[in-house]
């Protein structure tokens, strides 16, 4: 069974979670999988810089992710309160205050155990539209095997202004799951420079996650495949989870095996001992969020 079918059953257990109260003002930090839950956490609260906020949420499901920890131990330093959003490692260690997520999966699989805890901690309102969004399995694959089609062979380039988060995820999926090539970018900034590479780019898929009135105009200019949300929620869980069935897909037209990874070990191992002997802080610090 591929694990994004069984998401509904992680946001359930996501509910149980206990979380903590937070006031003031908030930051978000972490990496790949895990920090684009402070990505998609943009749409819904605003959030501070490190350097601003009264709090900082520390998001690694492995809890080993070397950028994370310099950013934490630089904000408790600082007298910062941290909350950190891990299954386990040396970021629970660092924390007095730890949300626990069951462990056991790979980062990007266990968003919902991620994002769930996350947003009952900075936005106020019923939940359940998250789950909810994720029952229609079928709907999902059927759209992710039409989407998959359209696109194989072409460079999929996924746009958004509000949704940013979203387009980032679509990217992440399928780079790390079906090992292809994928991008993002943000509106408007594309319509001051990218939107003119289409001229001679014939071979790119363009998506936009449309939350504007601004995301329409790059829609129309480009052509390109569009999803609406008008159910903020419900919508940005179901674009998710079908960035997950789509990368699955996508997988397997390539012959990939979306579980395994071939370079990203290999990158995280080299960019840990790089940070921790040069102790690059200032390279993620100031304005992270």
């Amino acid at each position: 069974m591929v694990i994004y079918e069984k998401w509904y059953d992680l946001y359930q257990e996501a509910e149980k979670l206990p979380v903590a109260e937070i006031k003031g003002e908030i930051a978000c930090i972490g990496m790949g999988g895990s920090g684009v839950t402070c990505e998609v956490l943009k749409a819904f609260r605003e959030l501070e810089t490190l350097r601003h906020a009264d709090t900082v949420i520390a998001v690694s499901y492995s809890g080993e992710t070397a950028e994370t920890l310099l950013q934490v131990k630089e904000s408790l330093r600082q007298g910062k309160r941290v909350i950190a959003v891990t299954s386990g490692g040396t970021l629970s260690r660092l924390c007095k205050e730890v949300v626990k997520v069951p462990g056991g999966l790979q980062p990007r699989f266990a968003f919902p155990l991620l994002i769930h805890p996350v947003l009952r901690m900075t936005v106020q309102g019923d939940l359940s539209e998250l789950k909810e969004a994720v029952k229609d399995i079928r709907g999902m694959r059927e759209q992710s095997s039409s989407l998959a089609n359209e696109m194989f062979t072409k460079i999929p380039v996924f746009y958004a202004s509000k949704y940013l988060g979203v387009a980032k995820r679509f990217k992440q999926e399928i780079n790390e799951n079906a090992k292809y090539p994928a991008f993002f970018g943000e509106i408007p900034e594309v319509h001051h420079n990218e939107v003119e590479s289409y001229v001679h780019g014939k071979n790119l898929y363009p998506v936009v996650i449309e939350g504007d009135k601004v995301d329409e105009i790059t829609s129309s200019l480009l052509k390109a495949r569009a999803f609406k949300v008008t159910r903020p929620l419900y919508d940005v869980s179901y674009l998710i989870a079908l960035a997950g069935f789509l990368s699955v897909e996508l997988a397997r037209m390539n012959g990939e095996d979306p579980e395994r990874l071939h370079v990203i070990p290999k990158a995280r191992e080299r960019s840990k001992e790089t940070l921790l002997k040069n102790k690059c802080l200032l390279s993620f610090q100031p304005d992270s969020y």
